[in-house]
């Protein structure tokens, strides 16, 4: 047995003989004239092609997407159109062909000044791999579930061969933001890469166990270890099928939504517990062809996925195209830093007969079912106030060709920490907030999402990020309208749990995890409901050993005379001051003195250090708790040196305050 230590870019466990995908394989190949080169090559492209088209029918928004990109680079001059002309020109046989039309790919976006489009080189050269072994005939197919392994793969060579025949993936090279980590992801298939030197220690028909979080990668190992790896393979795919049945029957106050790219794919969504459609990206739309599809087109695409829905909410998304997401027909100039360019909203604005032809298609189709309209990347008030005047402007057109429309409610995604900040006001015109976590990370964080060896920076558990999530929410709930998460946070079971503790009302993920969040969600609600009736029960307890003194005797008009909310004053015995309540930390004054916590109830309550302490600055003062971090009622909040608040002439008496709802 042979054990090596590896990293992860999707987390699971797999047992099962491993099926080896060789680079460069060594059997003789015939080369032929160019024509009949060439008439390999594209029979070779067809085959993949429909291989990926049909990949993608079956795949969840996150993998279609990735399967698409697949599509772009075989249908890119510069990969394909380079392989044609080295076998015409240069008298080059196919597998050569594709081999140096990849490299020379390759070699332009590793010039790149952006992490993540050097990155496609893997993906490009995987692709590359598995055309070559269909020109040459060795594509070879597993004939049972194995975990595939190879020097380098592709999400081609991962759909060709179908996600119900791969237990896991083994690679040498990687990252967890590489497109084969993306649908490996989607697919629930764990990943592990940087074995050096793959080919020569795995070979096919090697039994493999991958335990990302135990033992790394074995291979071979005794008979007793593979028996009890199959018999755990067994009891986490059991328990994945009970928690689907379990979940499917759970009623949360969380609203489930879930995420699409392609109308088909609402089909069945009501029968999978979905509530409704949170996300439809209809950016795929936009990148598939070679032109702008036409309102004829997109109407259709919409009201077949509203009426998929019977009347549940179906959210879709304006074309989110730029950054990472090229349309080939749409001229774009090239940024230093496209996530930071020309990308969401932006684009709709900067082509406003483009937008308004997907906004009347919008309303056409939300005369057939509860369509709403979302905006991406608001950073401004005036660009989401464009919005709704060109929304108004696609009405008017379609007045006037007396078209069966309906104006739906419109929403913005808060993406960047400007839309946080000016989240009060959107709130006054947007009908819903939609936080999308993943671009927030990245703004919120300085952190490219995309980059490799930036794994550890970005975090969407962040304190900073969980931060502007509540204020957001915050923002929204002042003005009665509802929050919703569709970025990957929400189908993170720890996410998940902090999400509905802010108080988000929906949260939407792929498909394929509606029944595991719904569970979740159903566990956390109760846990909350069970916290809430002990905090109900218990009260609010002193946050100090000392003497109680009635709020018309604190000395201080402000809360004698309940400005703040009803309250009480402590005169402490010493300087220790615990949480009177348990519940979520919502803020912690900068100067120390002050710390307030939101009560599971929803009751916002302050803890008060001395009065007029914040004058003081921080000094004296000793913070134990962080915002958005959860406490138990008699944890240790704060510190505070009493004697020298009374050197400076301050009172060190503690008020605790029922903050009142405004």
């Amino acid at each position: 047995m042979s054990r090596y230590e590896c990293r992860t870019a999707q987390k699971g466990f797999a047992a099962g003989k491993a099926f080896v995908i060789l680079p460069d394989r060594k059997e003789a190949y015939r080369q032929g004239n160019p024509a009949e080169e060439n008439a390999r090559l594209e029979a070779a492209a067809a085959e993949m092609n429909r291989t990926l088209m049909a990949g993608e029918k079956q795949a969840d928004p996150a993998g279609a997407a990735v399967i698409d990109a697949e599509i772009l680079i075989l249908e890119d001059e510069e990969f394909l159109g380079a392989a044609r002309k080295a076998i015409r020109e240069e008298g080059l046989s196919a597998p050569e062909a594709v081999k140096q039309a990849a490299e020379k790919l390759c070699e332009k976006l590793m010039a790149s000044g952006q992490d993540y489009i050097r990155q496609r080189c893997e993906d490009v050269r995987g692709l590359a791999a598995g055309l070559t072994a269909l020109i040459t005939g060795e594509a070879e197919m597993p004939a049972e579930p194995c975990i595939l392994a190879g020097s380098e793969l592709s999400p081609g060579q991962i759909t060709m061969i179908g996600q119900e025949k791969i237990l896991g993936i083994l690679t040498e090279t990687g990252s967890p933001t590489s497109h084969v980590s993306v649908l490996a992801g989607n697919y629930g298939i764990p990943y592990l890469y940087g074995l050096e030197n793959l080919t020569e220690k795995v070979r096919t028909q090697d039994y493999l166990i991958l335990d990302p979080e135990g033992e790394g990668v074995l291979v071979n190992p005794p008979e007793e270890k593979r028996r009890e790896a199959e018999a755990r393979q067994a009891e986490i795919r059991e328990a994945r099928e009970k928690q689907q049945k379990q979940a499917a029957g759970k009623k949360t106050r969380t609203k489930i939504d879930a995420n699409i790219s392609r109308a088909e794919e609402a089909d069945g969504l009501p029968e999978k517990g979905a509530d409704g459609i949170g996300l439809f990206r209809s950016e795929l739309l936009f990148l598939n062809g070679t032109e702008a599809p036409a309102e004829e087109e997109q109407f259709a695409v919409y009201r077949h996925a509203a009426e998929a829905m019977a009347g549940r909410e179906t959210v879709i998304r304006t074309m989110d195209i730029g950054s990472d997401k090229h349309a080939a027909w749409l001229e774009i100039p090239e940024e230093i830093n496209p996530a930071l360019g020309l990308r969401g909203v932006r684009v709709s604005l900067a082509n406003r007969e483009l937008f308004r032809t997907q906004l009347r298609a919008l309303l056409r189709a939300a005369a057939y079912g509860n369509v709403k309209i979302m905006i991406p990347m608001i950073a401004a008030e005036w660009e989401l106030d464009e919005v709704l005047k060109e929304i108004q402007v696609a009405a008017e057109e379609l007045e006037k060709r007396g078209e069966k429309y309906r104006i739906p409610e419109t929403g913005v995604m808060i993406e960047t920490p400007a839309a946080v900040m000016i989240a009060p006001r959107l709130a006054e015109k947007a009908r819903f907030f939609s936080i999308g976590t993943n671009d927030l990370t990245q703004y919120t964080l300085a952190v490219d999402r995309e980059a490799r060896g930036m794994e550890q920076y970005s975090n969407p558990m962040h304190e900073a990020v969980l931060r502007m999530i509540a204020l957001t929410t915050e923002a929204a709930h002042a003005k009665q309208i509802p929050v919703a998460v569709c970025g990957e946070l929400a189908g993170n079971p720890e996410g998940a749990e902090q999400l509905i503790r802010i108080g988000v009302d929906e949260l939407s993920v792929s498909p394929a995890k509606l029944a595991a969040v719904r569970e979740r969600a159903a566990e956390i609600e109760e846990r909350i409901e069970r916290e809430a009736r002990k905090d109900r029960d218990e009260g609010i307890r002193s946050p100090a050993e000392g003497e109680l003194v009635p709020m018309e005797e604190i000395p201080d008009p402000v809360f004698s005379g309940g400005v703040m909310g009803e309250c009480v004053g402590v005169i402490p015995a010493d300087g220790k001051i615990y949480a009177p309540v348990s519940g979520t930390v919502t803020t912690v004054a900068a100067t120390k003195h002050a710390v307030s916590l939101r009560r599971n109830n929803g009751e916002e309550i302050l803890v008060h250090a001395g009065l007029d302490t914040v004058r003081m600055n921080g000094v004296g003062f000793r913070v134990h708790v962080r915002e958005g971090e959860s406490v138990k009622q008699g944890q240790l909040i704060l510190e505070m040196e009493t004697d020298l608040v009374r050197e400076r002439g301050f009172n060190p008496m503690i008020i605790v305050v029922r903050i009142k709802s405004l």
